[in-house]
């Protein structure tokens, strides 16, 4: 993963299993909506309630190892 990214793990909250990652440019403007936009795509893909479908940023110390 390229150092100048934020990375992001989207969780379902039902199961607290990781069901996607996604990768955003750390200088990118609308952070939110993407992730918001992306939520919206798994819950429809994968027929999960929104609301069971929460994401965080990953940290340093885990992207490293």
């Amino acid at each position: 993963m390229k150092k100048d990214n934020k990375q992001y793990k989207f969780i379902n909250n039902e199961t607290d299993n990781v069901i996607y990652f996604l990768s955003v440019p750390k200088e990118s403007s609308d952070v939110k909506k993407i992730l918001d936009d992306t939520r919206h795509k798994l819950a429809i893909e994968n027929g999960i309630y929104i609301g069971s479908i929460y994401y965080i940023e990953v940290p340093e110390t885990e992207k490293e190892g």
